[in-house]
């Protein structure tokens, strides 16, 4: 069992992350990882993937019918091609690398669509690989969201929610899968993350009010942001790690 402060520091941030996801379609791991990351580093990712999960479920019934199937079950072939490729990055790849490499190809593609936001189309391309990387990045450090969002930028917010909701259920499962395969998701990683799903339903009940504000135009500028604080947090624990910060 975790100790107290442990358990309360990461429910803390695992409530804001749900009410962050809840309102956007991304965020609950961009908010909570880096915390349970220092925390209770042992814990992770399993247990931020279980977590994930259950929140994912609770997004994609709340708003499924505004789910783009289409896109989604392209964004999920991706998935499963970049799910599968983590289960060999993580045995030789070392995560501090992936971190940075992850957080480039995020400013990158967020310095396009500032500029202009037409560069990033939505299509089988930009779908399947926008899916990949979320595939690789979400099981080995458990942040893979503003990957598959950023294709979605332009979208309405439901709709957002909605496709994300169905991505990320079946996303989180495939990784915690594939851990499990190569022997990387020890009990007490999932045990932590049961303690936590009281603080994911809380955040995601509260978040309603949050999404209506984000839904009165400003989806795009929520995805943006959110995009880039994630680079900004992989960098850093990407130096962090190894030791040039």
């Amino acid at each position: 069992m975790p100790e107290l402060p442990v358990l309360v520091c990461a429910s803390v941030a695992v409530f804001l992350g749900a009410l962050v996801q809840g309102s956007v379609g991304v965020g609950l791991a961009l908010v909570s990882a880096p915390v349970v990351q220092i925390a209770a580093p042992r814990l992770m990712p399993g247990s931020l993937l279980l977590v994930a999960a259950v929140l994912a479920v609770l997004g994609a019934v709340r708003e499924i019918s505004h789910t783009d199937w289409h896109g989604v079950s392209w964004a999920l072939a991706g998935r499963i091609a970049g799910t599968a490729a983590a289960s060999y990055v993580i045995l030789v790849v070392s995560g501090p690398t992936l971190d940075l490499l992850s957080a480039g190809i995020t400013l990158g593609v967020v310095s396009l669509l500032a500029a202009d936001p037409a560069r990033l189309p939505r299509n089988r391309g930009t779908l399947l690989a926008s899916g990949a990387v979320a595939g690789l990045t979400g099981t080995t450090s458990s942040i893979g969201g503003p990957f598959i969002a950023l294709v979605y930028h332009r979208e309405p917010g439901p709709t957002v929610r909605g496709t994300l909701g169905v991505f990320f259920t079946a996303g989180a499962l495939l990784s915690l899968g594939s851990l499990t395969a190569v022997g990387r998701l020890p009990r007490e990683q999932l045990v932590f993350g049961a303690l936590l799903l009281p603080a994911v339903v809380a955040g995601f009940a509260l978040s309603g009010p949050v999404r209506r504000h984000v839904d009165g135009g400003r989806m795009r500028g929520a995805v943006l942001a959110l995009a880039v604080v994630a680079a900004v947090v992989l960098i850093v624990r990407g130096l962090a790690a190894t030791g040039t910060a």
